[in-house]
């Protein structure tokens, strides 16, 4: 049977991604686990491990509910402090571990890392000639929802495949990530594969081969029907795909710009201007 989520009062969150599994993170969750076991609290107080919590320079964090409380820098001594002082409906005993909590309106933390924004560099590409390009996303919390954004309605786009071939997508195409590493883009003209979940470092060769490492959006400098695009590469720099965008579609453009980048479509920005 599981877990009776009615005498649920409190939820611990502790962040299992990467940067907090270097920091040892594994060790104060095992801590703050058996602290509740031994101390008959196993029903009334919930945890689980959550995927990046976005905090990396604070690594590790937990996100204890509710509240909203973020705490920072966790140790297996922090951790039973934590647990403890929640436990007992005080947490302002451990307000010092504390990056954030629900009504602040800063962060407290001495490790802030500095934002740079995204920005188009006048470059002269060997395919393409002269052009703006942004480094971009190629995280899957990225593409997957990109791509959903492109293909599942009608959209003026089409695509270059790694061999040259070039497809006018006329119709809506399946997105599916439901694999463990691939996205499938399915449909009338096109049935393509892209690995863009993290892989192994074991990983097979057809598998590396199509694992997304690197997204650049591209701003041809001419007039043309495609001016516009997302180019898709691997590790090895070798070309994946490319989605171009009409230069009459100025919703996807802006989409793009917005969403994918973090852009105002009206104060794009450029640097290194000729």
């Amino acid at each position: 049977m599981g877990k009776n989520l009615t005498n649920v009062k409190t939820t611990f969150q502790f962040c299992d991604g990467g940067s907090c599994q270097r920091a040892n993170s594994e060790i104060a969750i095992r801590e703050a686990r058996a602290y509740l076991r031994n101390e008959g609290a196993w029903d009334d107080i919930h945890t689980i491990k959550t995927r990046c919590n976005g905090r990396c320079e604070n690594a590790p964090t937990w996100i204890v509910q509710p509240g909203n409380f973020w705490y920072k820098n966790l140790s297996p001594e922090k951790a039973i402090d934590i647990v403890s002082c929640h436990l007992n409906n005080t947490p302002e005993k451990v307000e010092e571990h504390l990056l954030y909590k629900e009504g602040w309106d800063t962060i407290k933390t001495d490790k802030e890392r500095k934002v740079t924004l995204t920005s188009f560099t006048h470059k002269t590409d060997p395919h393409l000639g002269d052009a703006l390009i942004a480094k971009a996303f190629a995280s899957d919390q990225h593409l997957y929802p990109l791509f959903q954004y492109l293909f599942q309605k009608d959209k003026k786009i089409a695509i270059e495949l790694n061999d040259g071939m070039f497809f006018d997508i006329k119709t809506p195409h399946v997105i599916s990530y439901h694999e463990k590493y691939d996205l499938s883009i399915t449909g009338d003209q096109i049935n393509i594969k892209l690995a863009i979940a993290g892989i192994p470092k074991d990983a097979d060769d057809n598998l590396v081969e199509r694992k997304v490492t690197s997204a650049e959006v591209i701003w041809l400098k001419k007039t043309a029907i495609f001016t516009k695009a997302i180019r898709l590469k691997n590790k090895k720099g070798n070309h994946l795909v490319t989605c171009w965008i009409k230069e009459e579609d100025i919703a996807s453009w802006h989409h793009i710009l917005s969403i994918y980048l973090g852009m105002n479509p009206e104060h794009i920005r450029i640097k290194n201007e000729p």
